[in-house]
């Protein structure tokens, strides 16, 4: 993707109230974890491809960013332990290699340079989502070398799956068969892909909001089938008005924004709550549960004043 082309991807977002809104997290994608191991120095730097493959094998930075194709995918990246209009959520433009070279097994594990979690489902992929063209093996983020603290030199991508799927500091990927797992490991673990969720973007909680038309802005994320539409209350959940959407991504695989002019008549205190439904008509959780271990559920409320 030339720079031409991203930069209309970003294009910031013109909202009825004269506001502008960027779609991706240009400058301020969350960090879970900083990188708390040794500098990585890129020309020592690499990544290893054993287990069941067609060809084990050794890659420098310069053999992925020279001899392999390069692909792009928008894709939301969330933390399994974000909260209801938590700040662990962020989209970006992902790019790099796709994870495609068909090894005969069903699962492929992740290891990192911090070492963590080396034998561990939580870094593992099933075969068949590995061959997914979107999965992707990404030295870039936004068109930019990935910062450290988001994964540089390489990361996997994701998209759907919580971001304990997403390994940083990629040092070697394995493709081994389920008997070679790790005993204490469930077959079954914990639900992995992301919850239908929506977040309130604008306004921020506790603001004071004159009698004014207002823009109330979100992003609603978590369906593989895409967003169809989503209401937004703002009388604790009484009424509902349907919102318009104003940005919708390539693929369903990154957030959708909406937008709803609020023509607030009275002074006061309200709450305001947004419900999304994906394009095949599945609602989103309305019932608030803990966001761990399987992710979050329920509505992002948020308190304003009228005055």
């Amino acid at each position: 993707m030339n720079a031409k082309a991203f930069e209309k991807i970003i294009k910031p977002i013109k909202l009825r109230d004269g506001n502008n809104l960027l779609p991706l997290n240009l400058n301020d994608f969350f960090v879970r974890s900083p990188f708390n191991g040794t500098k990585i120095e890129i020309r020592d730097w690499t990544l290893n491809i054993e287990g069941m493959v067609k060809k084990p094998r050794r890659l420098s930075y310069t053999d992925l960013l020279e001899n392999y194709s390069k692909y792009h995918v928008i894709a939301t990246l969330e933390c399994v332990r974000n909260e209801a209009g938590g700040s662990l959520v962020g989209t970006a433009l992902w790019s790099g290699p796709a994870l495609r070279d068909e090894p005969e097994s069903t699962e492929v594990m992740f290891e990192g340079a911090d070492g963590l979690f080396t034998l561990a489902r939580a870094n593992s992929l099933p075969l068949e989502e590995t061959l997914k063209p979107h999965i992707l093996l990404a030295y870039e983020m936004n068109c930019r070398p990935l910062p450290i603290d988001n994964g540089f030199p390489l990361r996997v991508v994701a998209p759907g799956f919580y971001g304990d799927k997403w390994r940083k500091w990629l040092t070697g990927i394995k493709a081994i068969n389920d008997e070679f797992m790790p005993s204490q490991i469930p077959k079954n673990p914990k639900t992995e892909r992301l919850v239908l969720t929506t977040k309130l973007l604008r306004p921020l909680r506790g603001e004071i909001i004159s009698r004014e038309p207002f823009s109330i802005v979100g992003a609603s994320w978590g369906s593989d089938a895409g967003i169809g539409r989503v209401e937004v209350s703002v009388d604790g959940g009484n009424d509902w008005e349907r919102a318009k959407i104003i940005w919708e991504p390539p693929s369903p695989q990154a957030w959708t924004v909406w937008e709803w002019t609020w023509y607030p008549m009275k002074c006061g205190d309200y709450e305001i709550m947004a419900i999304a439904t994906d394009k095949k008509g599945k609602d989103q959780i309305t019932e608030k549960c803990e966001q761990y271990p399987s992710g979050l559920a329920g509505l992002h409320r948020i308190n304003v004043e009228v005055c």
